[in-house]
């Protein structure tokens, strides 16, 4: 059956690859010094050279119906992308190693958008100062529906992966301390170091360290390294003496624990000597895997009942590490390549591991019953909150970004509602946390009553919810918004004590074109803020055209 699944998986992959039709284009190169303000002839033949502590300009015709240029993080001090224009005008947008300002996409890589002018863009030129090779360069130019689709496939696809992977973390390591397994614990080290990486690499972690941009590879590079000691280390714990001879023992844990010093060397390297490392690394890793896959066969044929969860579990990530070591799959799901493919993996690797050490301990009845309610509740964290029922900011997330895409006419307009409880702290400090949480799970149940095929709610934490509407007029929609605010604050609580009404700020945002939910839930956060600063308990709408408007409770 996980045979199946696995080809089912890799026959998935293959699919998106399929996708990929646009290859990189092929580009002519030029060399100048870092003063350089144009750079010169351009060589169609020759590989580039002694460009390291220089500048490295790229010169790509443009595809007719290519509209932004992605470039995948790598190592380099300075990026500046200028757009050429057919009636001879230009346009220029540069990012640097710790900002990388709004350019920056989640799958690990760099957008560069040219503004829209009558004229076609004609060719790119892309300035590279400081890069460390050009080897390791990804440059893709999708056509409008590639870019629109990896916009809304991809974010989807990392985040669900990081938080399985996030979410085995915790469930591997609970289940590790409580059946004393040091193999387990140390997987799920692994599992946190898999988060780590895939939260840096994806560049979801400039979200609040917006100066890691440009440091994120080698970062990555480390903590890839770090996961593969982690995993052999995992592995050589769980098979002991039935992994087979003493040598094979020494030798795999020996070979795995050196390459997470090796990984440091890799990581800290920019100069001509990173091509040749990357190599020795890649060479290193298939050797890990061939070794334990090796002491893999031979615990099973003891009879290690732990070999048999571990080779079930490792099949996968093994198979698709070794898949990426020998094939080049850097185009395959909209340019985010052997890393997805491999944070994928991870994730269900992950949730399989959990499965299986689940099964182990089916026969303790208490052990097991727990189990499988943890598995559950694993399930339903992915989409709903926990307090109230509403759905979680994953879940919302995923629903909102449905009722966009999915809007019948192009003038059907989409609102977003972000809801805050005016002081709530002080309904906890006065009346205890028991009353704070009956109060945010009657207010649930009150955005319960809106929901519908128009209408989603959900909880983004705290004392926060969120509405999001369709088929509204905008006034409709402020209108909506300040039915939910008198709803709200018309709700009686036992718990508080007579006179004390708990009301609501709203910041509403609104589009009647195709806005990202991003866009949407930046705008209504800052008309939010707004409500909040002019006193609460009120309602503060922005539409399309940025023009807000308050309506006071």
């Amino acid at each position: 059956m996980y045979r199946v699944i696995a080809f089912a998986f890799l026959l998935l992959i293959a699919a998106a690859a399929g996708g990929e039709a646009r290859a990189d284009a092929r580009f002519c190169h030029a060399v100048t010094d870092l003063s350089a303000a144009s750079p010169g002839a351009f060589d169609c033949s020759a590989e580039p050279a002694d460009y390291r502590q220089r500048s490295l300009w790229l010169k790509i015709e443009a595809p007719a119906d290519s509209r932004i240029v992605y470039v995948h993080q790598t190592r380099f001090e300075r990026l500046t992308a200028v757009f050429l224009y057919a009636d001879g005008r230009s346009a220029s947008q540069t990012v640097r190693r710790g900002n990388y300002g709004t350019h920056w996409r989640i799958g690990g890589q760099i957008a560069f958008e040219p503004p829209m002018l009558a004229a076609p863009v004609k060719t790119v030129l892309l300035r590279f100062d400081g890069l460390a090779s050009h080897e390791l360069l990804r440059i893709r130019l999708p056509d409008p529906d590639e870019a629109n689709a990896q916009a809304a496939v991809l974010p989807v696809i990392v985040g669900s992966a990081i938080t399985l992977l996030a979410l085995g973390a915790l469930y591997t390591l609970s289940v590790g301390v409580a059946l004393r397994r040091v193999y387990l614990l140390w997987h799920g080290l692994w599992a946190v170091t898999m988060v780590a990486w895939g939260l840096l690499w994806s560049q979801l972690a400039l979200i609040v360290a917006p100066n890691l941009a440009g440091w994120s590879s080698q970062i990555c590079t480390f903590l890839a390294c770090l996961a593969v000691t982690l995993a052999t280390v995992s592995g050589v714990m769980a098979l002991g003496k039935d992994m087979g001879p003493r040598a094979l023992r020494i030798g795999t844990l020996a070979l795995g624990l050196f390459i997470m010093p090796f990984g440091i060397l890799v990581s800290l390297e920019t100069g001509p000597a990173l091509g040749w490392q990357v190599v020795v690394l890649g060479a290193l890793t298939l050797s890990v895997l061939a070794l334990v896959t090796l002491s893999l066969v031979n615990a099973c044929r003891a009879g290690n009942a732990d070999a048999k969860a571990l080779a079930w579990a490792w099949a996968l990530p093994m198979a698709t590490l070794a898949l990426v070591q020998v094939i080049n799959v850097d185009d395959w799901l909209y340019g985010g390549g052997s890393q997805v493919v491999m944070l994928v993996a991870a994730a269900l690797q992950t949730v399989w591991l959990s499965i299986a050490v689940t099964l182990r301990i089916a026969h303790l009845r208490e052990e097991r019953d727990r189990a499988r309610a943890a598995e559950a509740r694993m399930s339903e964290l992915a989409s709903r909150d926990a307090l109230t029922g509403l759905l979680n900011r994953r879940g919302f997330v995923d629903r909102a970004e449905f009722m966009i895409e999915g809007r019948a006419a192009p003038g059907e307009h989409f609102g977003l509602l972000l809801i805050d409880v005016d002081h709530f702290k002080r309904v906890n400090d006065s009346y205890g946390h028991e009353a704070g949480d009956a109060v945010l799970c009657r207010i649930a149940r009150r955005l319960e009553r809106w929901e519908g095929p128009l209408c989603v709610a959900g909880r983004i934490g705290g004392e926060e919810f969120v509405l999001g509407v369709t088929g509204l007029t905008p006034i409709g929609i402020r209108q909506f918004a300040e039915s939910v605010r008198r709803g709200i604050a018309d709700l009686q609580h036992p718990e508080l004590r007579t006179g004390h009404a708990v009301t609501v700020s709203i910041g509403v945002a609104s589009a009647d074109h195709a806005l990202s939910f991003q866009r949407l839930y930046g705008w209504a956060d800052q008309e939010l803020y707004k409500a909040k600063a002019n006193g609460r308990n009120r309602v503060i709408f922005r539409g399309s055209d940025r023009n807000a408007q308050a309506v006071a409770g």
